[in-house]
């Protein structure tokens, strides 16, 4: 019966099942499909139809031997998962950072655990963080919040790395994304003093103040909140003496207003000759 079937099928398809099922534990999605890893949506599709029409089951008859029919199957359907996951670009995202994860553990280039690989991706933010380079940083926390969006410490890491950007107007997102955390652990004071934090670098001190003493309300020994609302309260009083000394020396320097008799004696005419 074997080699009845193996007559049935052309040489080169036997030596791809065989291919595929000795590796269909190590190969990548994309290795799946016979396609680059920079592939767009275009060459996914174009990928994913040349290799259907050779591995379908369907394709090669019912009498099929049952070793290679079960082969097919589980090939085929190897196959599609691949491909449904590469078609959609938020899967795909998480997939192609899964391979990052991989590659730097000397692991197979199966899809791994999403917080496992979220876990890695924040300690990359983390790392990048100390280097200074904060877009990369971002980039890292975007990536661990979008694998794992359980993890407040997650949010609250890419809230600080956004509060940190040097354009001023890409600031505000932090807001949104510290709310979160907070949302998630609100009795968490550090959150709060992020918050803060926050709202110092978009320079509005005075929700920045809300936001430390709310910290304070949960941890009265709350070092940095305490630190940072001294610091406001005294660059308030500076700012203050600042106005009131320059207060004083415009009003210095205005000349005096005249006086009424002066003002009636500009206006007389000239005595007559």
């Amino acid at each position: 019966m074997a080699e009845e079937v193996l007559k049935k099928l052309p040489d080169d398809i036997v030596k791809r099942i065989e291919e595929y099922d000795r590796n269909l534990d190590k190969w990548s999605y994309y290795d799946l499909l016979y396609i680059p890893r920079n592939s767009d949506k275009a060459m996914i599709k174009k990928g994913y139809y040349r290799i259907v029409q050779l591995m379908h089951p369907d394709r090669y008859g019912l009498d099929l031997e049952e070793e290679y029919k079960l082969k097919l199957e589980k090939i085929f359907n190897e196959i599609n998962i691949a491909y449904n996951a590469l078609i959609n670009e938020k899967e795909k995202a998480k997939y192609d950072q899964s391979l990052y994860y991989a590659k730097d553990h000397d692991q197979p280039l199966k899809p791994s655990n999403d917080a496992i690989v979220a876990k890695a991706q924040y300690t990359r933010g983390i790392n990048a963080l100390k280097k200074d380079d904060v877009i990369p940083a971002i980039e890292f926390f975007r990536s661990a919040v979008d694998l794992d969006p359980d993890k407040p410490e997650y949010y609250a890491k890419l809230a600080f790395a956004i509060a940190k950007h040097k354009n001023p107007r890409n600031r505000r997102e932090a807001v949104e994304h510290c709310k979160k955390a907070i949302s998630m652990q609100h009795e968490n004071p550090n959150y709060h003093a992020l918050m803060g934090y926050i709202y110092q670098q978009l320079g509005q001190p005075d929700q920045a103040k809300m936001h430390y003493k709310r910290a304070l309300s949960w941890d009265p020994q709350h070092q940095r909140s305490k630190k940072e609302l001294q610091k406001i309260t005294t660059d308030e009083i500076e700012e203050r003496k600042r106005k009131s000394i320059k207060h004083k020396i415009l009003k210095f320097l205005k000349p005096p207003p005249k006086s009424k008799s002066q003002f009636d004696k500009s206006k007389r005419p000239p005595p007559k000759r």
